[in-house]
Parts: C-alpha cells; structure tokens; sequence
C-alpha cells in the first residue's frame, strides 16, 4: 500500500495543499480533487485529515532518516560519518524543499511527535545512531540529545532559514558546517578511545 500510485498521489497533493492553505484549512474534498482520486480510493488508505497530515510527516521524516542512515555506515569513520551526515541534510533539504519545509514547521498544525508511527520511527532512527556513535567509543556522555543538537542543529538552522528566504543555497555551506560540526563534536565525544580506525 505504501508504495502504491495512488498512495504517493495522494501524499503528493496532501502536502502542496497543506503548504498552500495550512492542514487546519486543507479539506479531504481539496486533496482528492488534487490527486485525481475518488472519495473511495481516498478512505480506503486514510481514514481522516489528521491520519494524511501523520502519513505526510512521517514520509518525510523516513526518507530524510534514511539519507543520513546512508552515510552512517558500519565502514564510516567518525569524522567521515559526522561530516558526511551534515553534506547529505543539507543536499536533501535542498532537494525536497517542501517535504523539508513541512518537517521544520507544519503550517498551522502541532506535530504529533507522540503519535505511534512517528515516535516509533524516531526512536529507531536515535537508536541507530547512538549505536553508531557507541561503535566508535562513545560512552552515552554528553547525553545523545546534545551530541545531535551540536551536530546537526547547526545546519538545521541554516536550511530553516533558507526555507524562509534569509540564506544561500545549503549546499554553499556544506563545507563550512561540516567542518563546524566535526570540530564542536571533536571537543565533546571521548576521542582517546574513540576506534575510529576499524
């Protein structure tokens, strides 16, 4: 079902709509006329609004997860792999601008980060890198939630901003924000017992 036409239409239409008029204004009726479905076809896959706008979220959520997951591979050294990941965030938010622009902040609609599927994706995706970081020596200090603020929030800040207007194009500051999270994450992780030469 995930992978169906019809499912991806309707992800598709769902997200242009909701960026265009907000979820809380985006009406069922709006985003089938939009992806050329019957009322039938569209309840057969969702049943109400606030299900779309979660299924909408967690695509994206998935296939952002997946880019960075991509480059934290079992070979990946430790300064290779933060670097790597900060590069790939911000070439797929500059490649999926809208899907990254519902992530960062959904029009009118508080994310349910609590909602099953969507915690049970985050919660994967964090243990994956902490098992990741603990591959390479990391002992669980500073608290994982520091070490992804330090690495990544950087250059989240930066495509937010560039999603509103007020930067140049991510890729302009791969280099310098990659650089920036190594050294910040370099000084913090405990780097003596670090197997980075695995």
């Amino acid at each position: 079902m995930l992978g169906s036409d019809t499912y991806q239409r309707i992800l598709a239409a769902a997200l242009g709509c909701f960026l265009e008029n907000g979820v809380q204004r985006t009406t069922v009726e709006q985003v089938r006329r939009r992806a050329g479905v019957s009322n039938g076809s569209f309840f057969h896959h969702f049943r109400t609004k606030q299900d779309l706008a979660e299924a909408v979220y967690l695509h994206g959520l998935q296939q952002h997860q997946a880019e960075l997951m991509a480059v934290l591979t079992p070979q990946a050294a430790l300064q290779a792999g933060i670097e790597a990941a900060v590069r790939r965030h911000l070439a797929w938010v500059e490649a999926h601008p809208d899907l990254a622009a519902f992530l960062a902040v959904p029009p009118d609609w508080a994310t349910p980060r609590d909602a099953p599927r969507i915690a049970a994706c985050s919660r994967e995706f964090f243990q994956a890198v902490a098992q990741w970081l603990g591959d390479r020596g990391w002992d669980g200090t500073p608290d994982l939630s520091v070490v992804v603020a330090v690495w990544i929030g950087p250059a989240q800040e930066y495509t937010r901003n560039w999603l509103m207007g007020g930067a140049g194009l991510p890729h302009t500051a791969a280099t310098t924000l990659a650089s920036a999270a190594w050294n910040a994450l370099h000084s913090l992780l405990p780097t003596p017992t670090l197997k980075e030469a695995q």
